[in-house]
């Protein structure tokens, strides 16, 4: 481990760029000044001085916000405990329509109607007035929808005003003043009126924070589900009553009835200059540099890192957010806890604290409520800011200081080592040894010694090794390029090895050398191996050598070899050659060809128009036997010889097993061309006779299957399995022939055999699962049975029609019966016990009509689900015709109820003969006769003869397939006894109830009935 530690240092310190000894000493004594700065700083960030006097300026500005909001929250909690007046104004109310003096239905359409009950509820308002601290109080009556209202309607009501609630009130009421009243009222009150006084509210239409329309609809349109006071809300923004400039936000709650009418709202007021007085903007900062402000959002968190706050009431001249686009502010988190606005190009920092105005459920609990305030940032850090500038100046002095010192201290180091440097350069360029002079530093006098003799020892050591690569067995050459000098240095056998002995012993520069190297490998053959080094297939008087050339680069040395490998290559070749060819035909055998296939496909550029051609030996079996395996062998060997000599150069051809091949024509530009030359193949097998020992002559005889590229398939293995199926195809019909790909009759003989396959596992897994379709009751629309549905997931069975045919086609229709009654009745009954369908609803399970359980099975069923048998439907489905004999086999079944219907009333088999053989309890109507019912007066006769004939013999009519309300309607009114279809009910595994429109027209039918 350690030797790998310093084999790791050492080629980091190779690959270490080069530097001077001035930077080295320089830049160790920066290093030790950054470190010595770094400490310094870090325990200045580890005290964190200036962060904790901006936290505590910050924590100092929390403090007062959050007690601020307290109290701001109190006031408004008690502005909005209206609950005690909208009792007493409901009981007023409530006396005065008990005594006829008002009525609802008039109530807003004048003072004249509802004078008596606002001169009724004025003292009440009065009274809350004077316990509130509020600045206003107002009543609105209104009885209608404001969707329909007209805009500027008079609506009847009151406002009053007090301007100063602080104040002691006067005993004759002068410092009120009546903002909305009726004439009578502000007699009956002797109250003054403000300067915009008017009789009646006008109404302002769709206004967005009005202080009537949002609580009265929201209420309205509730059917007044909630308490009026959940309905209560406070106006988001400020405003200004018609004739008056002063800017108010009101809180407003609907009057309910205990009958749930709506009625009007009561509500109170804030004059925000009242407001302004208990938002005192200069205990934030003396030199009032703090604002406070009441705002509200209906966002749950910030968005993109932005809360948008809504200013409602700013505690004194907003000069901070004149330039807010319609009183908006867009808080921004800084991710820290902390959140700042930009506002008139300065940053402000804000704290927001809730104010609690609504419950948790309430209808406009989405708007949140905050007190903010603001300081800017520039005030609010101004300390902390002086002191970590008084900071960062006294280390950039330091900084300085240090530098100056440094450089001096270096530059005096570094002075006799520059000197030494220049002697060796000196002696380098004279090609001589060095002559040292001392620099009177240990360490430095030492190496230069011993540099020098390691020079001398250098020049002893190469001769020796130039000498022994001479004597060696292998023939090996190099060479050595600096690109540091220019230097060139070749083995006397290197260029006679690459086939250039003509190149040996001439002077070479870097750039001569490279470009006769790159001559060589251009004129030359050659390949790279698996580790990168380059093969060159040499051309020598004595015969073609192969020569391995390696290559490494070390520093500004690019070393290279070059090596004689020639008897390695052509055992390799040899070894190769007998693992990639059939022994018997000299072809490609399997792993070959399907290497070769793999390379051919991956570059379609050199595919162009290509067929692949399976072909199977005719007749192999019986030369064989008859003449045995040698002449077997024989025809073998004589297709292979005929392949290699019938097809073009660069064709693929390959013997995969005993009697089978493989050819691959690649290349060409149209079919026809490749058709031309399996013509010729084809024929040129047809005129090769062989005479057998019998006498007889011996053709090839080929049965064979071409797939094309790239309109059949794209890929190796897809188009053999298509040349194989081709192949195939002509073997099971004539053989001796070649056909090509029919992707036609594949897809249908691969479709129908998944189709059979996929039938078996059905049967095999009994793999089908079960809906249930509700059928229900035509008077009152309960659930009377469910009818059992087969389905499956397999993705060629998905019809149960495709299952049935199969079943006929296989002679299987007893295994679907049988599936059909275990596998209904088991997830019935598993239903049944979950609670998921009505316990005493029928089963309706289809059975074929001319099929009947063995004995041993009806013993089983009644044996695990007896309970459920009697409950059981046997419906007689209509595609085959009854079987009497099972007919009473079924009648007589262990436990059976002995119930029948009739399916599909009108279609297959379900005629008038099964009718009167079968007796069943109910018939079911084919859906071709209920679908569009309601438009055919010949439909609505057939139902009305079927309903005729059943109703006397006890039989219930089933009308199958209802899928519209007018469907429903008709059939009702003809007399069907049951009902079903999608417009009721869909079939699901777990059936759901009747849809709610059926449930209505039922009913509505059956009232028009009794009626």
């Amino acid at each position: 481990m350690f030797d790998a530690w310093k084999e790791r240092q050492r080629q980091r310190l190779e690959n270490r760029p080069e530097r001077t000894v001035f930077y080295n000493i320089f830049a160790t004594m920066m290093l030790v000044l950054v470190v010595e700065l770094l400490m310094a700083v870090a325990s200045i960030l580890a005290v964190n001085v200036t962060g904790q006097l901006d936290e505590n300026a910050k924590d100092l500005l929390t403090m007062r916000v959050r007690n601020r909001a307290s109290y701001v929250q109190e006031i408004l909690r008690n502005a909005e405990d209206l609950d005690q007046l909208s009792e007493q104004i409901t009981a007023t109310t409530q006396q005065l329509l008990k005594s006829g003096d008002i009525s609802l239905d008039t109530l807003d359409n004048s003072s004249e109607q509802s004078d008596a009950l606002l001169v009724a509820l004025a003292p009440q308002l009065l009274d809350t007035l004077r316990t509130k601290q509020v600045t206003g109080i107002f009543l609105i009556l209104n009885t209608h929808d404001l969707d329909t209202c007209e805009v500027g309607k008079k609506m009847p009501g009151i406002y009053l005003r007090d301007m100063d609630p602080d104040a002691r009130p006067s005993e004759r009421n002068s410092d009120l003043l009546l903002e909305r009243a009726s004439a009578t009222v502000v007699k009956e009150l002797a109250i003054g009126t403000d300067k915009g006084w008017q009789p009646a509210f006008p109404y302002q239409g769709d206004t967005k924070g009005g202080i009537l329309r949002t609580v009265f609809q929201t209420a309205y349109k509730g059917d007044a589900g909630l308490s009026a006071e959940s309905y209560g809300r406070w106006t988001t923004n400020s405003y200004c009553l018609a004739g008056d400039d002063r800017h108010a936000i009101a809180y407003s709650m609907p009057l309910i009835l205990p009958d749930g009418t709506v009625y009007g709202v009561v509500g109170v007021e804030l004059l925000t200059d009242y407001l302004q007085t208990k938002l005192p903007f200069t205990e934030l900062d003396e030199d009032k540099a703090g604002t406070y402000f009441i705002v509200t959002t209906t966002d749950d968190a910030l968005t993109d890192g932005v809360l948008s706050l809504r200013k409602t009431v700013t505690s004194g001249e907003d000069l901070v957010t004149a330039d807010a686009p319609l009183g908006v502010l867009n808080c921004r988190s800084n991710g820290n806890g902390g959140n700042w606005v930009e506002l008139n190009d300065k940053r402000y920092y804000m704290v927001l604290e809730p104010l609690q105005v609504y419950n948790r459920n309430a209808p406009f609990a989405a708007e949140k409520w905050f007190l903010a305030g603001t300081m800017e940032q520039s005030v609010l850090l101004a300390f902390s800011s002086r002191v970590r500038e008084v900071l960062l100046t006294t280390i950039a002095i330091t900084l300085v200081l240090s530098v100056l010192g440094s450089l001096l201290v270096s530059a005096r180091l570094a002075r006799p080592i520059n000197r030494l440097y220049r002697e060796v350069i000196d002696a380098q360029e004279k090609k001589t040894f060095p002559r040292l002079s001392r620099t009177a530093i240990r360490e430095v006098d030492r190496f230069a010694e011993t540099i020098t003799e390691l020079n001398k020892e250098l020049v002893t050591n190469s001769t020796k090794f130039l000498r022994i690569m001479d004597m060696a067995s292998v023939e090996i050459g190099g060479y050595e390029l600096r690109t540091d000098t220019g230097s060139v240095f070749v083995t006397d056998n290197f260029f006679p090895l690459l086939g250039k002995p003509e190149m040996q012993g001439k002077p070479l520069s870097v750039r001569r050398f490279e470009e006769v190297l790159k001559g060589i490998r251009e004129k030359n053959p050659r390949d790279r191996t698996a580790e990168g080094d380059e093969l060159l297939t040499i051309q020598q008087p004595d015969g073609v050598r192969y020569i391995m050339l390696r290559s490494t680069i070390e520093g500004h040395a690019k070393i290279g070899l070059a090596e004689d490998v020639t008897a390695a290559v052509l055992e390799r070749k040899r070894i190769e050659h007998e693992r990639d060819h059939d022994i018997l035909t000299g072809l490609y055998n399997r792993q070959a060809f399907n290497r070769v296939c793999t390379e051919l496909f991956a570059a379609p550029e050199r595919m162009g128009v290509a067929a692949l051609m399976m072909m199977d030996l005719d007749n192999l079996k019986h030369i064989n036997d008859t003449y045995g395996h040698d002449w077997g062998d024989q025809y073998i060997r004589r297709t292979g010889q005929c392949l290699r000599d019938n097809t073009p150069a660069g064709t693929v051809c390959a013997r995969l097993s005993g009697d089978e091949f493989l050819v691959l024509f690649h290349g060409y530009r149209s079919r026809d061309a490749v058709r031309e030359k399996i013509d010729r193949l084809t024929k040129a097998m047809q005129q090769s006779v062989a005479l057998l020992p019998s006498g007889n002559a011996l053709h090839i005889s080929l049965s064979g299957g071409i797939a094309w590229y790239p309109d059949d398939g794209q890929d190796w293995e897809t188009l053999k399995k298509y040349a194989d199926f081709a192949m195939y195809q002509v073997k099971h019909s004539e053989k001796g022939r070649v056909e090509e790909f029919d992707i036609g009759v594949y897809n249908r003989e691969a479709y129908a055999e998944r189709t059979r396959r996929e039938f078996r596992q059905l049967l095999s897994n009994a793999q089908v699962f079960y809906c249930f379709q509700p059928i229900f009751s035509a008077r009152s629309g309960r659930v009377v049975a469910y009818e059992a549905l087969m389905r499956s997931d397999l993705p060629t069975l998905r019809s149960p029609a495709t299952i049935m045919k199969l079943a006929r086609e296989q002679g299987a229709l007893y295994e679907i019966e049988r599936i059909t009654f275990t596998k209904a009745l088991e997830t019935f009954d598993s239903l049944c016990r979950a609670g998921s369908v009505s316990g005493d609803a029928m089963l309706f399970v289809n059975s074929i009509a001319n099929t009947c359980l063995s004995h041993e099975d009806g013993k089983y069923i009644n044996s695990h689900w007896h309970e459920l048998c009697h409950r059981m439907v046997v419906e007689i489905t209509e595609e085959e015709a009854i079987d009497y004999e099972a007919l009473e086999r079924k009648r007589n079944a262990p436990g059976f109820s002995g119930m029948f219907a009739l399916d599909d009333y009108g279609s297959g088999y379900s005629n008038e003969n099964t009718l009167l053989q079968l007796a069943p309890r109910f018939v079911k109507v084919d859906i071709t006769i209920i679908r569009g019912i309601d438009t055919s007066p010949d439909k609505q006769q057939i139902l009305r003869n079927m309903v005729a004939y059943a109703h006397p013999r006890s039989m219930k009519i089933v009308a199958e397939g209802v899928e519209t309300a007018a469907e429903l309607r008709t059939v009702i009114e003809l007399g069907a006894d049951l009902l079903q279809g999608y417009f009721l009910a869909r079939p699901a595994i777990v059936p759901g109830a009747i849809a709610p429109e059926a449930v209505a027209i039922i009913q509505e039918l059956q009232r028009r009935k009794k009626d």
